[in-house]
């Protein structure tokens, strides 16, 4: 009985301590990907991209609400010469457009997103392949994003900051 303690003994210390071994061999990187995907030029053309189409999306509602006031100022201007028919008339055709308006918003912002998705994911794309390659270039069993937006990595003081080999792979000077 003495003799399997000690031998299951001796087998959970070299369990443990080959364990122990496996995790220390295991290298830990991080990388702020929010400071690399701003470091990247495809990021500043694209936002800027995107900032011009948003423009024009603007552009376009303000014309449709500046066409509704003056719609609406001509309305209460002659409202009063109107006959019930062609009021009632006019106030729907000013709900309609008001309408149109408000869907036009809503389109506007989901088409908004999805064009910013369509610029930037790219970018991500590019950005983890870069990351990916200096991780197996250099051993690392995990890569963490260390950015204050995720909250990722509370505390990066034992893994490695790949930022620099990164901005290398990328072809991007250091800021």
């Amino acid at each position: 009985m003495k003799r399997s303690n000690l031998v299951l003994t001796l087998l959970m210390a070299l369990f443990v301590g080959l364990s122990a071994q496996a995790q220390t061999n295991q290298k830990i990187g991080h990388i702020n990907a929010d400071s690399l995907l701003q470091l990247m030029p495809e990021t500043a053309k694209a936002q800027k991209q995107l900032q011009e189409y948003s423009q024009q999306l603007q552009k376009d509602l303000k014309g449709m609400e500046e066409e509704l006031n003056a719609k609406v100022s001509e309305f209460q201007s002659n409202e009063k010469m109107m006959t019930s028919l062609t009021r009632q008339s006019k106030q729907q055709e000013l709900q309609d457009l008001q309408r149109r308006i408000q869907q036009y918003s809503q389109t506007a912002q989901q088409d908004l997103q999805q064009k910013q998705e369509e610029l930037l994911n790219p970018v991500i794309e590019k950005a983890t392949a870069a990351v990916n390659k200096v991780a197996k270039e250099n051993g690392y069993s995990y890569v963490l994003d260390s950015s204050p937006s995720k909250g990722t990595v509370i505390y990066a003081g034992k893994g490695d900051n790949l930022m620099p080999m990164v901005l290398e792979e990328l072809g991007i000077e250091a800021p």
